[in-house]
């Protein structure tokens, strides 16, 4: 067995090239992801800046402003994993996010529930000309994935300050003043019943996203019902729940319908939906009866795309979560603009000219439904490489997996596959 080893091999050259082609794509990869946000396109300018909230694959996400050239003009990094970023004002963003925390500096319920860590879930409104944290929200969690805190949307009543939460951990949507008081809440267990096979910290509803409509009128993601529901809260507190789209009920995996994991719903003119569908790689909008009137995407050109916003010219914005960028595509699924952001984009919203905005504008749909030949798809090769790679920056540390460990580690197989082939075409 000794002997037959060390003879020298063809398979075994090939073997070691392969492996060393692929852990320097890796780290080629790692060092284009790590690298400072650049302008990739660059077809129109946008006249604003782009607020982006950075989920990270690890703990380096934040928030950042980009300008039209690209440039990151603004940072905030004291969130390490944020989910929704918005400017309530000229002087004011809010950030809602959440941290992973140790056992230490947990309270006593989750410090000692035999679970590592836990989950600080919060949302801010900071000052950006100082980082100044002018109010604060949150609260702890047993841990930080399937229990963060993924959007919140702020709005007024009668002048007062009011704040709408998605609390995926505990499957609810409530209100809160300035104060913190809960004003309303409602509970997915209040309308619909739990998997019996489900444990109380399962991964049930994964509640991503809520939208104040109008008055004491919200809109609410159930991903993994793939499902958007509307909420209507009554004067006493009490809340009907309406399905918008999708079976209404929790779907395992495997289920085939209009939406697939979606994210970031959000309601347009004449009731139309705008919607990241992620796991379909494309965004869509559909009309008051749920059909679909126009998309854009297809996994040949999104990877797990996770908002999407209509913009006041008719194009929309997009956060590219997996391919790690912020594409603007006008009407007929062109991409017109796009910055590469290298840490997992989650949420992008383009500041209007008055310094306030929140989500979608109110447009209609972007055009006539008559590009779907664009919702085009790349080969199995390339997709299971690519969610290859998508998992290596979840999985490894990000000096790995873009740094000199993977390049110093392919260069070296690269080598030995270079003399085992020359000791092969001498024997």
């Amino acid at each position: 067995m000794r002997r037959r080893v060390r003879q020298p091999s063809k398979r075994r050259a090939l073997l070691l090239a392969g492996c060393s082609t692929l852990l320097v794509a890796l780290a080629l990869v790692g060092f284009v992801s790590a690298a400072t946000p650049h302008l990739a396109v660059d077809g129109d300018r946008p006249a604003t800046n782009t607020l982006v909230g950075l989920q990270g694959y690890q703990d380096e996400g934040g928030a950042m402003m980009v300008a039209p050239n690209g440039t990151v003009i603004w940072e905030y990094t004291a969130v390490g994993n944020v989910f929704d970023v918005e400017a309530l004002g000229p002087h004011r963003v809010q950030i809602a996010g959440s941290d992973e925390r140790p056992d230490s500096q947990c309270p006593a319920r989750y410090a000692t529930d035999n679970v590592s860590g836990c989950a600080h879930n919060t949302v801010r409104v900071v000052d950006p000309r100082t980082n100044e944290t002018r109010w604060r929200y949150g609260w702890y969690d047993v841990e930080r994935h399937e229990h963060e805190l993924h959007d919140v949307d702020h709005y007024t009543v009668d002048g007062a300050d009011r704040w709408v939460l998605a609390d995926m951990g505990n499957d609810r949507v409530f209100a809160i003043d300035r104060n913190g008081s809960i004003q309303w809440q409602w509970n997915a267990n209040a309308t619909y019943d739990r998997p019996a096979d489900m444990g109380p910290e399962g991964d049930w509803t994964h509640m991503n996203d809520v939208d104040r409509l109008g008055n004491r009128t919200f809109q609410v993601s159930l991903r993994n019902f793939d499902t958007v529901v509307e909420l209507r809260v009554a004067p006493n507190g009490s809340v009907s729940v309406t399905p918008v789209l999708g079976p209404n009920r929790y779907t395992p995996a495997g289920y085939v319908g209009p939406l697939a994991a979606q994210h970031n719903p959000d309601r347009l003119a004449d009731g139309h939906v705008l919607v990241a569908d992620s796991e379909g790689d494309r965004v869509v909008e559909f009309d008051q009866k749920g059909n679909r009137v126009w998309a854009a995407g297809g996994s040949a050109r999104f990877d797990w795309p996770r908002d999407a916003d209509r913009l006041a010219n008719g194009n929309t914005l997009v956060a590219d979560s997996y391919n790690d960028r912020v594409v603007e595509v006008d009407a007929n699924g062109e991409t017109v603009w796009a910055v590469k952001t290298g840490r997992l984009p989650y949420d992008a919203d383009r500041i209007p000219a008055d310094g306030a905005g929140e989500g979608s504008a109110d447009h209609p749909t972007a055009d006539e439904p008559r590009f779907d030949s664009r919702l085009n798809e790349t080969g199995r090769t390339v997709r299971a490489a690519t969610f290859g790679v998508t998992l290596a920056k979840y999985g490894l540390p990000m000096w790995l997996v873009g740094g000199p460990g993977l390049l110093v580690a392919g260069l070296v197989l690269g080598f030995a596959a270079l003399v085992e082939a020359q000791r092969w075409r001498r024997s």
